[in-house]
Parts: structure tokens; sequence; C-alpha cells
């Protein structure tokens, strides 16, 4: 059984009943209004004596992905509630706004649900460490780590996190030898009288989100075999209240997971980037996702019932972070100017032009312009017949304007290498299909074929026509492929092929620094939307 690391036991902090009026002029304004609400909330909810209960408040205050965004950005606004654009995040209004939440109470939990590293250069430069330094300053109760975590390898990892001052719980990452968990599954700490039992869950499908060098030697268990082992644990030996997962599985399988378990009080989760203004109930759990990029602090605040561990009111909200809505932290503001002085020197230089903004659509099936140019870049470097990139490989969009070095790290922050391989026609038919309509891993953009796809048709024949350099696919022709080695890595899940029967050649070649040697090259760069990829159903 492994260690049980159990926090803070400062001792429990009660509201009093306010049972006599002489009591009840003694609770200060701020109980008094809140007894009267429980009162109200309970009146209607059951028979049992208020009375009889010991309720406590808490307040979780949590964030997700935030990819290392440590300096402001610019979001549109377009949804009218805020004015457009505007500036949004960073490191130090992020920390800002927590503390003026938590700062003189004992009654706030603080929680990260993962991918806080991977997306600025900073924290490609430093493998991650400039994030844990500054959620050092920022002292969450506890983390869980996300899958981009794990891009600067399990190893690295360890050594980053040795120098945190709060709790990584991981429960469901394990050592293949002996099932030994990667990090603490699971942490105690008592915050507002409240016992909290914490654990932490990294994605089921972790192998596919990263290399699998990156994981050597351990495997991801099954979230129920986890939970089925550690919540008794903390119920019957830790006596715990609330049980917290944080979770980086993504709201469809928090709210799955919610569905089919009646032992779990709130999910703090992440990966999918879900904005959850109001909180989702599924059977006795909250389900809470604060965006990403630190736009979001989200607050859930709690009433719970001691006497019989459970929630007996909630409400929740995401607060923006925008910019003059919060003072920022002076230590984090510091520590990101640091970090920025260092970026700016290595990747400041201006090196083109960019006459058409460059934007992604992230989660929709179309072609987008940014992925025409970075696959026309990858065809002409590797002199192949075909490239792709996977959409989830373009990190940021860019407008019109000076491009840097930096906005190429930015935009594609993983440092892939180029690879190539070869297909007959026929297979390459199938892999379009695939992209078109069965199941792809994620929607990929493309230089040198086009392709018309009905997705109203049943999976498996939407693929409607497709053509190379403009000349139909010849069935038992061979065609060269370029793309990056993450999706070489992954070419089942991508195109439905087997890995087994492709050879794949590395050319050693970085993405982003052909990209650089590109734009360096031409110096202005349009970039447009060709009808490479076309859906016949949208256009009905």
């Amino acid at each position: 059984m492994e260690r049980i690391r159990s926090g803070s036991d400062r001792p429990f902090h009660l509201l009093p009943s306010c049972e006599s009026a002489a009591q009840s002029v003694s609770c200060s304004m701020h109980r008094f209004a809140l007894l009267i609400l429980i009162l109200f909330q309970l009146s209607c909810v059951g028979t049992q004596n208020v009375l009889t209960r010991q309720i406590a408040h808490l307040t979780i205050l949590h964030w997700n992905d935030f990819h290392a965004q440590n300096i402001p950005w610019t979001v549109r606004g377009d949804d009218g509630a805020a004015p457009s654009p505007h500036l949004v995040g960073g490191a130090a209004a992020l920390l800002g706004m927590i503390n003026l939440y938590r700062d003189g109470r004992n009654d706030v939990a603080v929680f990260n649900a993962g991918d806080d590293f991977q997306g600025t250069p900073i924290s490609s430069f430093t493998s991650g460490r400039s994030q844990v330094t500054l959620m050092n300053l920022i002292a969450p109760t506890a983390v869980t780590l996300g899958n981009h975590e794990f891009d600067y390898g399990a190893d690295s990892i360890k050594s980053v996190f040795a120098t945190t001052t709060f709790p990584v719980v991981v429960s469901n990452l394990v050592r293949i030898d002996n099932e030994r968990p990667f990090a603490l599954p699971y942490e105690v700490k008592v915050c507002g009288g409240v016992r909290l039992g914490i654990v932490g869950a990294l994605p089921p499908d972790l192998s596919l989100l990263t290399f699998a060098k990156n994981i050597a030697g351990y495997r991801i268990r099954d979230i129920d075999s986890s939970l089925n082992l550690y919540i008794p644990i903390l119920k019957r030996d830790q006596h715990v209240d609330l049980i917290i997962l944080l979770s980086h599985m993504g709201v469809d399988q928090d709210t799955a997971l919610a569905l089919r378990r009646g032992d779990i009080d709130v999910i703090v989760g992440g990966h999918t980037h879900t904005a959850l203004f109001h909180p989702i109930r599924k059977n006795r759990t909250v389900i809470v996702q604060a965006g990403s990029k630190g736009q979001y602090l989200g607050k859930l605040d709690l009433m719970v019932d001691l006497a019989v561990d459970s929630i007996v009111s909630y409400n929740g909200s995401l607060i923006e972070t925008s910019s003059g809505s919060v003072r920022p932290d002076s230590a984090a503001a510091a520590l990101v100017a640091g970090y920025e002085a260092v970026v700016e020197s290595r990747l400041g230089e201006t090196i083109g032009t960019l006459r058409t903004d460059w934007e992604r659509q992230t989660g929709k099936r179309v072609e987008m312009n940014l992925g025409n140019f970075e696959c026309d870049v990858t065809r002409d470097a590797a002199a192949t017949d075909i490239a792709f990139q996977n959409v989830g490989g373009m990190r940021r969009d860019l407008p019109a304007g000076p491009i840097r070095v930096r906005d190429i790290w930015e935009i594609n922050p993983f440092g892939n290498t180029i690879v190539t391989f070869s297909v007959r026609g026929d297979s390459l038919r199938k892999m379009l299909e695939w992209q078109a309509g069965i199941s792809p891993r994620e929607f990929a953009q493309v230089s040198g074929v086009a392709y018309v796809y009905d997705s109203s048709l049943p999976k498996g024949s939407t693929l409607v026509s497709a053509s190379v350099s403009g000349r139909a696919i010849v069935d038992s022709a061979s065609y060269s492929v370029a793309t990056n080695n993450y999706i070489g890595s992954h070419l089942h899940d991508f195109f439905g092929i087997s890995a087994s029967s492709i050879i794949l050649h590395e050319t050693g070649m970085i993405d982003r620094d052909v990209i650089i040697a590109y734009v360096r090259k031409k110096g202005t760069i349009s970039s447009a939307v060709e009808g490479r990829i076309v859906d016949r159903a949208a256009a009905k």
C-alpha cells in the first residue's frame, strides 16, 4: 500500500449552530447570512433537523490547460460578454485573482487539472521547469498531470517536479513491472474543516497522446480500477468528507464516469479546454472545467454536511482574468518578465510579413489556410507527392503583419520532425476515407492531394473523389508522403493503416525550423483556402 500523505491536520472549523438567540447574536454577519441560506435550502429538501447538521463552507478555485501562457493574450470577445478584442490571462493575473479569493481564508482549495506545460517557447527551453516555478508561487492545494507534461518524458517530469512545494496526484499511471504509481495516487487535505480526499487521473488514451518513449515502462490503468482501490482507503482509513477527482480525461469522459459511479463528489476537469460556465451535476457529482490558457479562473462554492459527508448545495462560475479586473501578483510578474527576456533574446527576430491571417478552426473538419501553408512547406522540404499535418499540431492563429521566429515556435511548439513513407494508391484511398469519416484520431490538413467527401453518407463510403497533383489516383501507383513524426507513430489512429505495412524514413528536419527557413527565404507569405478538402453535404 502506498504511503499516505495526510497534508495539513488543522482542527475542523465548523459553523456555529446558533441554537439560541444569544448565540445567534454572537455570530458574525457573514456566518449568519450563510446560515439563513442553509436553512432555506435544507427546508426544501428533507425532514432531517438542520440544527443537528454540521455544515461547513468550501471554495474550490481551479484552472486547467494553461499551456505555459504566462503573458496576457488577446481574445475576440465575440460572444458580447466583454469588449472585443481584449487582453486576458497571464500567470501574474491568474495568481492575483486566486489571492483575491484565497487570502485570509482557510476554507479555500486551489486545484490544477493538468497541461500546464507546452505551448510557448519558455516551456520548451526549460522542459517545463518555468511552469513548476510559477506553480510554486501559486501554491495549489494539489495538481494532477496532463498528457503534455509527458512531452519531455517521464524522467524529465520526475526531475522537474522534484522541486515542487505542492502534491502531484496521479492514480492511474503505474509501472508495468510492479504496478507502483507514477506519482502520489491521492492526497488528503483539510480546508475549512472539510477533509478532502484528492485523486488524480490521466487520460485513458495517454499512449496515443504522446510518444511511446515518453512513458516507457508505464501503463495506464483503468480509472475505475484505480478509484475502486483508493476511494475505500480514503473513506475508511482517512475518514474524508469529500472525494475530489482531478481529471485530465475531458468533459465527456468525466460525465460518463459520474454517471456510472456514486462515490465522487467533485470532478475538477481538464483536457478538452471546455469552459463550463455552469457546473454539470450527474448523480452526486459536480463537474467543473475552466477553459484554457488562464482566460478563466473557476470558482466553485460548496456547502458541505460533515455529518453525512455530502454536498448540500453548490454554486459554480468562471471568472475572466481580463486586463484591469485584478491586480497582477508582483512576484509572478517579475518571474515572467525574466522568462520573456530570455525568449525575446532568442526568438524576437522578425523574419517576414504575413498578408492574410493564419486561422485554424479547431474542432471543425474543414480545410484551413494555415494547414495548407504548413503542408506545402513540408511537402516542398521533403520532396514528396503528398503532405499531411494534424490540426492539433498547430497551436495558435496569427494575424496579418510581422512574422517573428517566436510566432512559428508558438504555432509549432512540439519540435516534431518530418518523416516520409510510401503508399499504394489503393491504400491512399483508404487513408482518405478514414480521414473523411470513419474514425480519425485528428482531422488532417493536406498538400498535393485533393478530395471530396459526403458526410451524409454512411461511414466507409463517404469518399466521393480524390486526386494527386490534379490527376486521378491510380490504385497500383506508389505515392510518397511526408508528415510529422507524431502522426508517423500513430498511423492507424490517423489513417486506419497498419504501421507494420509502412516503412518510415526519418529526415531529421524539425518542422518549425523548416517553416522558419521558408519564411526567411520568401519574406512575404499569403495563404488561402483552395478547395483541397470539400464536404459535398455541407455545400448542399
